[in-house]
């Protein structure tokens, strides 16, 4: 009730009393109005009371007087015994429900009642949610609010999910993912198929070429599993001398690095690749030839084509921390013995797999065999020509070489926070710094421009003059002299 009724109703009861002073019960009467003016009834702060269709809620409240409800459709009430009341929830919607008692007391509740299932429903999606890194759940009526700037693009994608299917979910993620990066140390090796022991692959004694893949290298273990029913690759060396997977890594480059500098062993690349998880990297060692090619009107157009290792790879970090990878691999030379008039072409060796290792292992794809068969004759010198009896002195000796080619992959999830990364990082910098007698100078400080001296006029005002203070080209700075420019 606003102070103007107030004041009109405590007017109006004073004038009352003025006209019926002789009755006696008229002085009760108005000193009741006058006190329920002075003292209305207390209002409750209000309450929120959130329902599904169908629920049944009570609100201890003694002494019932009186119960009103805003929307009769969504929110029904009755009193028991004038104890308690009872509030149906009809159908969805919001209804506000004010109770008085006897006392002069007054409830107020706004009533929200959500679809039959929904306090389930939401709290199945809390549960799924809550599971996904990064992700802030908060409850606003109704709705179920997702926010997050870090989460991954599958993350992303189960939200997104989640958000067509339950409408009462509201998706207020970043809409970019935040993938962690993994770093690829890529070693492509052409080595003696003799050789491949030295490395600690060793492949099947049965097995006559092709490529094989898939094949982890793990320095602390007894042997490495090839694919599945096959004898497992044997190591050189006990299981003691490399323990982990980083002492095993540095262990094998070390071999690497021993057959390329003995000459046993071609480094044909070794390229460092990061790549987003889910995002593909591309690298290419080679280079691109010519051919041509004849369109459907007879113009001749000129195409290229690239040749060399080729190498794409596509990872992708897992919750557990492992790592699965798509590679694709390619090596591709020019053959000589074939030519054709619109080009050379191209030899090529290609594989593809997709394996699973963790972080700092290292997977070998081997295979790649090439022969080379040569013949050599040797023989004493008269005694071998001979007829019949001569072929007693030679001595022929096929000798075969086998080449294979090796990769060798290491994926490592790495972060923008890795020190080994900003130790690359310096390095590199002072490699280049090295390589050039003057390093090329970035972000120069701009200098603070040079105060010029103040002059003085005849009225006693400071001037600028040109000719005068430092880095003045001119000679002769008085006024009115003649101003020479100095030589060079």
């Amino acid at each position: 009730m606003s102070s103007r009724s107030k004041a009109w109703l405590y007017a109006g009861c004073i004038r009352f009393l003025k006209l019926h002073r002789s009755q006696c019960g008229v002085p009760v009467l108005v000193a009741a109005c006058l006190w329920s003016v002075a003292n209305p009834a207390q209002a409750q702060a209000e309450q929120l009371l959130q329902m599904q269709a169908g629920e049944v809620r009570v609100l201890a409240i003694p002494d019932v007087a009186r119960v009103a409800v805003g929307d009769g459709h969504v929110v029904n009430a009755i009193t028991t015994e004038e104890k308690e009341v009872i509030v149906f929830a009809r159908n969805e919607g919001s209804s506000a429900v004010q109770i008085w008692t006897s006392q002069g007391l007054r409830y107020r509740y706004q009533v929200e009642v959500a679809p039959e299932g929904a306090r389930q429903t939401q709290a199945e999606l809390k549960s799924v949610l809550q599971r996904i890194p990064n992700a802030k759940i908060s409850v606003v009526g109704d709705k179920l609010l997702v926010e997050g700037s870090d989460l991954s693009d599958a993350d992303r994608k189960r939200v997104e999910t989640l958000t067509k299917r339950y409408p009462q979910l509201v998706d207020f993620t970043s809409s970019v993912g935040w993938d962690r990066m993994v770093l690829l140390d890529v070693q492509v090796v052409e080595v003696p198929k003799s050789q491949l022991t030295e490395l600690g692959v060793r492949w099947d004694s049965e097995s006559v070429g092709g490529a094989g893949m898939g094949v982890a290298w793990e320095g602390a273990s007894r042997g490495i599993e090839m694919r599945p029913a096959e004898a497992p690759l044997a190591l050189p060396f006990p299981a003691g001398i490399a323990a982990g997977y980083f002492g095993a890594n540095a262990l094998l480059s070390a071999k690497i690095k021993l057959l390329a500098q003995t000459g046993d062993a071609v480094v044909l690349a070794q390229p460092q690749l990061l790549a987003r998880s889910g995002a593909t990297a591309e690298f290419l060692a080679g280079g691109e030839v010519p051919y041509s090619t004849v369109d459907a009107r007879g113009n001749t157009n000129t195409s290229f084509k690239p040749y060399g290792v080729s190498l794409r790879i596509t990872p992708q970090v897992e919750a557990n921390g492992a790592i699965r990878s798509r590679m694709e691999v390619e090596v591709s030379s020019i053959d000589t013995a074939l030519s054709i008039p619109t080009g050379p072409s191209l030899k090529t060796r290609r594989a593809s797999t997709e394996f699973n290792v963790r972080s700092g292992q290292t997977l070998v794809l081997a295979g790649f065999i090439s022969r080379e068969l040569s013949s050599n004759v040797s023989k004493v010198p008269g005694l071998g020509d001979i007829p019949v009896l001569g072929e007693l002195f030679k001595s022929e000796r096929f000798q075969r070489q086998e080449t294979e080619l090796a990769i060798f992959v290491t994926p490592v999830v790495v972060d923008a926070e890795n020190p080994d990364l900003a130790d690359r990082i310096r390095r590199s910098s002072v490699a280049l710094d090295a390589a050039f007698d003057a390093g090329p100078r970035i972000n120069t400080p701009v200098r603070p421009l040079v105060s010029l001296p103040g002059a003085v006029d005849g009225g006693g005002r400071q001037t600028w003059r040109p000719h005068e203070g430092p880095g003045s080209q001119w000679s002769g700075a008085t006024t009115g002299a003649t101003l020479d420019k100095k030589e060079p």
